[in-house]
């Protein structure tokens, strides 16, 4: 049985119904999980009204914000479940921000899928706490070792990307001798997910040297410099084979986004 993961970072500025309009044109027969950053709790409200999944669930009802925090608190994370359902959602505690964090259990097929997602801090805003926040990213990590089969998040990094782990080069900012983002990505991981995209890309005996491998985000300004990055993400379990791993990212940003979605089609091994 195929399934499909969706990871998006949809951005604060995005318009729900845009949002909703480009995954309806991408929803495949099969059962799909769409996982979901930056989303505020009016717009998670409005794409389940527009996308009516037989199930979902949003970090800020597990943490609402408080009435005198930032704005910055209250953007969350969304798993919506189309032909599966949902359970025991719940957020990686230790996070600086968990409500930026989000964990289920997902039924529907045989055995439950345990999917978890993410956004990460950004370096300009938040310095040394985004290496905290991979840190606690890291440590429940470690503790469901073998548990996790998908893991989706915008990671705000690489600097340079590869499709060889080691050399991967990423922000300075984390100043120790192995930087918390590699124990997720690098050379160093924790776990034994796979990023799907260089995956899929070993699987078509494709080999690709640009920098990036493909573009989910430009940083700066259209009136400024803009740099292409790949800072979005989704990595699978050995359990899983990838047979699709697409960055839409033109259809992406038409949508009103300012990242890419990535898209991908998982088989059992």
């Amino acid at each position: 049985m195929k399934i499909r993961v969706v990871q998006w970072n949809i951005s604060t500025m995005s318009r729900p119904k845009a949002i909703a309009d480009f995954i309806k044109k991408r929803t495949g027969e099969g059962p799909e999980i769409v996982c979901l950053e930056e989303v505020k709790r009016s717009s998670y409200e409005k794409l389940v009204g527009f996308l009516n999944p037989m199930s979902s669930c949003f970090s800020l009802d597990l943490r609402p914000s408080g009435q005198d925090e930032s704005k910055a608190r209250r953007l969350g994370v969304a798993i919506l479940a189309f032909g599966l359902r949902v359970h025991h959602p719940k957020l990686l505690g230790r996070a600086v921000f968990p409500e930026r964090t989000l964990s289920a259990l997902i039924d529907g097929i045989p055995g439950s899928i345990r999917i978890v997602a993410f956004h990460s801090l950004t370096g300009v805003g938040y310095g040394e706490r985004k290496a905290k926040n991979f840190a606690s990213i890291v440590n429940y990590l470690r503790l469901h070792q073998g548990e996790v089969d998908f893991l989706c998040f915008d990671a705000n990094e690489p600097r340079h990307d590869s499709m060889d782990l080691d050399k991967l080069v990423f922000s300075p900012r984390d100043k120790g001798t192995v930087k918390k983002v590699a124990l997720i990505m690098g050379p160093q991981k924790v776990h034994d997910l796979t990023d799907s995209y260089v995956d899929y890309l070993n699987g078509k005996k494709r080999r690709v040297t640009r920098d990036p491998l493909t573009v989910s985000y430009k940083t700066g300004t259209p009136t400024r410099k803009q740099v292409e990055k790949r800072y979005d993400y989704i990595m699978h379990a050995p359990r899983w084979r990838v047979t699709r791993c697409a960055y839409p990212y033109d259809e992406s940003v038409a949508a009103r986004s300012d990242h890419s979605a990535v898209i991908a089609d998982f088989v059992p091994t």
